[in-house]
């Protein structure tokens, strides 16, 4: 016992150091690799919500997906931004002119796919979102990388909800 007093006498004030140091280390941690995340976007296919360079803080824990959140999702060892347009089991349409439209109701005027030029769908309609899936479709409807390019995204690939974005251009 003598020794372990002599000891904490010497170096306590490191040991408390040390002890908080871990602490600190920990609900670092916690937080940044468990409940929330931080993200540097890359390209612009959610201009002008999100633009390229912006950093995007995500919720890892709330699983739950509505139409028009913007999340994050692993797609070719490659992480993207986009928004929600349908969750699974609803039915995503195309008319003439190409507006789509999810359950018979348009999601917007804007043409997303330019029929009259050519332009084709890489996937086919109607499409049936499956279950445990969600259609993304960029804000940016340049950006083909979102599901009208590829389809429907398996949840478990959507890394989270954006919460917030940090600013970075023309700092």
């Amino acid at each position: 016992m003598d020794g372990l007093k002599t000891f904490l006498d010497k170096y306590g004030g490191w040991v408390r150091l040390l002890v908080k140091i871990v602490i600190l280390v920990s609900v670092l941690w916690l937080i940044f690799g468990v409940l929330i995340g931080l993200q540097r976007v890359e390209g612009v296919s959610m201009s002008n919500r999100v633009e390229d360079g912006d950093l995007v803080l995500f919720s890892r824990t709330d699983k739950t997906y509505y139409p028009d959140d913007v999340v994050l999702f692993e797609r070719d060892n490659e992480t993207h931004v986009s928004s929600i347009l349908a969750s699974p089991g609803d039915l995503i349409t195309l008319d003439e002119a190409g507006r789509l439209y999810v359950n018979g109701a348009r999601v917007s005027d804007t043409v997303v796919y330019n029929l009259a030029e050519g332009e084709t769908p890489s996937i086919t309609f109607p499409f049936r979102v499956p279950t445990g899936s969600y259609f993304l479709l960029n804000k940016n409807l340049e950006a083909m990388d979102d599901s009208r390019s590829f389809g429907a995204v398996f949840e478990q690939n959507i890394k989270g909800k954006v919460v917030g974005i940090l600013r970075t251009r023309s700092i």
